[in-house]
């Protein structure tokens, strides 16, 4: 498809004919735009009629997808890539400040003591998945005529998720009830036995250990281990640290999914108000919907 804009800058129907093209744009009659998706916008008059096009977001925390048809056939679809480094790099920039402002001024206090969030603050991994999504509706809608914009989400249940047969009150009771902090829940899991050498070292000294980095997969107990000193420390001395696995994927995609539909929803529907909802309410994981993975197209639009 070559996408094709009027002279004023408005969005006309997209075209196969590329000997066309390449005729108006070697005449002057026509100039590119943008090179992904190659697009054009011609020099001349021409007469505004466009078919009604409709645009279909299936949300996403990994992937984006979109799809563009009339009631024929398929204008545009794309598989988008979203970020996943930015908590990365910003527990990373938060170590390095914290370790310079203790090497140079550890008399100033910390700067984020008295800082204040905005309403409808989000965090920076959240707000770029969002932006992102309301950035790719605006590159669509600047290439093709779009009409009515249909966004797809999910809202999951993670208790649900972790126990299908949990009801009522046990939403309350979580598996951490009557413990004073995660750390004493790990060790009472582990039965107080070192997981790498099951106790054969004979060390008393028992420690709690990030199967992954702590600044990406934080401190749930799925991503906790007890072992013992002796084995803690030969586990960073070799640099094992691939020799244990999570005992949880965790549920960070689901929760930001959570947390994003309406954003999402609300951001396009402010530039665009011919957007609806579809909203796909589980307590499961539904068939065909990874928030985390790649995300589906739907052709029946």
């Amino acid at each position: 498809m070559v996408y094709v804009l009027s002279k004023q800058g408005d969005p006309l129907m997209p075209t196969e004919r590329h000997g066309k093209v390449r005729h108006l744009l070697n005449q002057g009659k026509a100039k590119v735009v943008r090179k992904t998706p190659f697009t054009i916008q011609l020099l001349y008059d021409t007469p505004g009629h466009v078919q009604p096009v409709n645009l279909g977001v299936d949300a996403g925390t990994s992937n984006v997808g979109l799809l563009a048809t009339t009631e024929e056939e398929v204008l545009f679809e794309a598989d988008v890539q979203l970020r996943t480094d930015i908590v990365d790099l910003l527990s990373t920039r938060s170590s390095l400040r914290g370790s310079r402002r203790n090497r140079k001024t550890r008399y100033r206090k910390k700067r984020f003591d008295n800082r204040r969030r905005n309403k409808g603050w989000l965090p920076p991994s959240v707000q770029n998945k969002v932006d992102t999504h309301v950035k790719l509706v605006n590159l669509v809608t600047s290439i093709l005529p779009i009409q009515n914009i249909t966004i797809e989400v999910a809202q999951f249940d993670t208790q649900k998720l972790k126990n299908p047969e949990i009801e009522g009150v046990e939403y309350q009771q979580g598996e951490q009830l009557g413990f004073w902090n995660v750390r004493e829940y790990v060790l009472f899991r582990d039965k107080h036995t070192c997981q790498y050498c099951n106790g054969k070292t004979k060390d008393k000294v028992l420690n709690v250990h990030h199967i992954r980095s702590r600044k990406t997969y934080g401190d749930r107990p799925g991503n906790l281990i007890t072992l013992c000193k002796t084995c803690h420390d030969k586990l960073h001395a070799e640099n094992l640290k691939d020799h244990f696995s999570p005992l949880d994927k965790g549920f960070r995609s689901e929760g930001q999914m959570t947390v994003m539909r309406w954003f999402i929803y609300n951001g396009i529907k402010e530039v665009y108000p011919n957007t609806k909802l579809t909203e796909n309410l589980t307590c499961r994981k539904p068939q065909g919907f990874n928030p985390g993975g790649k995300a589906g197209l739907f052709p029946r639009l």
